[in-house]
């Protein structure tokens, strides 16, 4: 179990809690046998020897996602239970869009979506109501209330980072389905920028407050849109791309920013060169790259190569332990944080997160005694 500790080696300094740092010779040796979750978590952003592979899984609880205490307190929770390396806060999506009256249902039913009950973009010039809001009121001001409560509550050694969508992500959940956005960002170009614009506008102020309340970083999610299935590398290059950059040059200062690409099909290497410290995505699926083809081509970390929706949801363990083993196969154990594909469903089996928990504590005298085990290919950040 979990004990909040701030009198512990990564509690001395806010700045020591915050900036990453590449560990002497000696501290290797010292701390391999065993590494707090902040050292492993950084070594591994930096390619270098763990004692064992950093691992943290995460999803929604639809029933307790309504209000930042509940959130947090389910959040400590699963923490508590497994012990993960880093906590991601998992808000309910429509954090993002309630305060330009996006609004869901919910049946308090513990496992269940709420489903989608009114949103303001119903014709292309209802885009052109769309202003910036407060950072610090309203639902985005109850989000920074949860980063600040769960960063409180949680260890010191533990690192969090918050879930942030980019901006064309978040206009998405502003129509009731991405298709319409796609069109008219067609047909009416103009509104759509000057949407974007606005919800930049206010998310820069709103990523720089959530560092400040003690997040290690952002999990800047591209939803629907890096995906070949929905846009071109072109198409996102100029309808996204300069905006997901100033929301990561907002939190520039945190240790810990990763960028989630979701889906299949994925454009995973358009963003070799976003400031961010890990990729995340999902490796298990056909149509995406592999670790090792991401390591060989992106600077940080990757994270992921446990699917989420087919191995982590069989009733058995051996599936998702061979993706374990396969993983570390492919990354020698070196840049590679153990994770899922995205989110994970709700009624997951609690067994199979333990196999792969159990299965990483099992990795850890190969990691420590295979420093050459990392792919040469790759450079570490």
């Amino acid at each position: 179990m979990l004990v909040h500790d701030r009198a512990g080696a990564y509690a001395s300094s806010r700045r020591e809690r915050r900036t990453p740092r590449r560990l002497a010779t000696s501290d290797r040796e010292d701390t391999m046998a065993v590494m707090t979750p902040r050292e492993r978590v950084w070594a591994t952003l930096f390619g270098e020897p763990v004692d064992r592979p950093a691992v943290s899984f995460w999803g929604h609880f639809y029933h307790r996602e309504s209000s930042a205490a509940d959130l947090v307190d389910a959040t400590l929770e699963h923490q508590r239970e497994f012990e993960w390396d880093w906590v991601k806060l998992n808000p309910r999506k429509h954090y993002h869009v309630e305060d330009w009256g996006v609004r869901y249902r919910y049946s308090g039913r513990a496992g269940e979506k709420p489903v989608l009950a009114s949103w303001p973009i119903h014709q292309p010039e209802d885009w052109l109501t769309i202003t910036p809001r407060a950072p610090d009121r309203g639902a985005l001001g109850e989000q920074l209330d949860a980063v600040r409560m769960l960063r409180e509550r949680l260890p010191e050694s533990v690192p969090m980072i918050e879930t942030v969508f980019t901006p064309l992500a978040i206009l998405t959940e502003m129509v009731d389905e991405p298709g319409a956005l796609k069109l008219h960002m067609r047909t009416h170009p103009h509104a759509v920028r000057g949407a974007l614009e606005a919800v930049t506008a206010t998310f820069e102020p709103f990523v720089s407050k959530i560092v400040e309340r003690g997040a290690d970083g952002i999990y800047l999610a591209t939803t629907d849109w890096a995906s070949r299935n929905l846009m071109s590398a072109d198409e996102y290059r100029t309808w996204a791309r300069p905006y997901d950059l100033r929301l990561l040059a907002a939190a520039s200062r945190a240790p810990f920013n990763v960028l989630h690409v979701c889906k299949p099909r994925n454009l995973l290497f358009e963003f070799t060169d976003y400031p961010v410290k890990a990729f995340s995505y999902d490796a298990t699926n056909p149509t995406n790259p592999t670790l090792d083809q991401a390591l060989a081509r992106l600077p940080g970390a990757v994270m992921g190569g446990i699917s989420h929706e087919e191995a982590l949801q069989q009733p058995g363990i051996e599936a998702v332990m061979a993706e374990v083993r396969r993983g570390f196969e492919q990354t020698g154990g070196r840049r590679w944080l153990v994770a899922p594909g995205c989110s994970i469903p709700p009624r997951t089996p609690a067994a199979n997160l333990k196999a792969v928990r159990a299965a990483v504590e099992a990795l850890s005298s190969d990691a420590a005694t295979s420093p050459s085990a990392s792919p040469s290919r790759a450079n570490p950040p």
